[in-house]
């Protein structure tokens, strides 16, 4: 008797899933583009970020030359963060972290 309980809530389950995934696909699919460019734009600017950051080390010639490296690496950091802030981003006055979703 439990195993044909079990069966028949698994079941169900089965049959329910894809009609509630039909219902939010269209929304669930422009949403998942916007966010995968938003993702991919943030990784090319840490990228180029990364770069330049490398660039400078590379051509350093002495300590003073990597403190200037590090202090500008800093400023730089500085100025992503208060541009996050003024897009609304999490990071930024009255940003909210949207729920995780799994």
């Amino acid at each position: 008797m439990k195993r044909a309980l079990i069966a028949a809530a698994v079941l169900s389950l089965a049959f329910a899933a894809p009609v509630f995934a039909l219902e939010g696909g269209k929304d669930q699919a422009q949403n998942f583009e916007k966010k995968k460019a938003a993702i991919l734009e943030n990784i090319d600017q840490r990228m180029a970020h990364l770069q330049n950051e490398k660039s400078c080390v590379q051509a350093a010639k002495s300590h003073e030359d990597l403190k200037a490296c590090w202090e500008k690496q800093k400023q730089e950091m500085e100025k992503m963060r208060l541009e996050m802030g003024r897009r609304g981003g999490p990071g930024g006055p009255g940003g909210t972290v949207p729920p995780r979703e799994k």
